[in-house]
């Protein structure tokens, strides 16, 4: 598939998969999002990371807030990403109280005064999957350019995302540069990329 094709492909299952995620009902997406966070709780290695980055949920995402209060009693340092121009971004550290301002995009962050971290551990959105762990995001890409910065470095986090299960599909259109993954999680099921991977 040329540039092209893959760019208009991307960008139909962008719009497919936002409006099936966008028609749950409020009490159906409230209800999964506490399946999902829960099947992460449990099976994500979490413990393993000396940081854990979370996102806050826009539109019809998953309700990752449900992971807060549990992984703050756990004593975790936790994460939020700030968008930086068109696809930068970095990472503040989040604890209970900290005042969330506008991070443009329709996300909120701490603000200047909390402290640029790197988390061990990514907690990402994403509008569909296969399962192979590859996803597809909003096409800004700031956690690609992110996770590409990261490796580079030699300082790679561990990649998990956070779906609901109607979110997978077959396959999904990736290019060259698309990184797969190490772990999805669902409300049904937990995704481990292929071993070699």
């Amino acid at each position: 598939m040329d540039s092209a094709a893959l760019k208009d492909t991307k960008a139909q299952t962008r719009r497919t998969m936002r409006a099936q995620r966008d028609a749950v009902p409020d009490a159906e997406r409230a209800k999964l999002s506490r399946l999902c966070c829960e099947n992460l709780l449990q099976h994500a290695p979490l413990d393993q990371a000396a940081i854990v980055g979370l996102f806050m949920p826009i539109q019809s995402e998953i309700d990752s807030t449900l992971l807060i209060p549990p992984l703050l009693k756990r004593g975790a340092a936790l994460a939020l990403p700030v968008p930086i121009g068109r696809t930068g971004m970095l990472f503040r550290s989040y604890k209970e109280g900290t005042e969330l301002v506008d991070a443009g995009f329709g996300t909120r962050a701490p603000g200047r005064g909390a402290r640029e971290v790197m988390p061990d551990l990514l907690v990402m959105p994403l509008l569909a999957f296969d399962s192979e762990c590859n996803r597809i995001g909003y096409g800004a890409g700031h956690y690609d350019r992110y996770i590409s910065e990261r490796i580079l470095s030699g300082s790679k986090p561990m990649l998990v995302g956070l779906a609901f299960s109607f979110q997978q599909l077959d396959k999904v259109p990736v290019g060259g540069y698309d990184l797969p993954l190490d772990m999805i999680v669902t409300d049904k099921d937990v995704i481990r990329a292929p071993e070699g991977d």
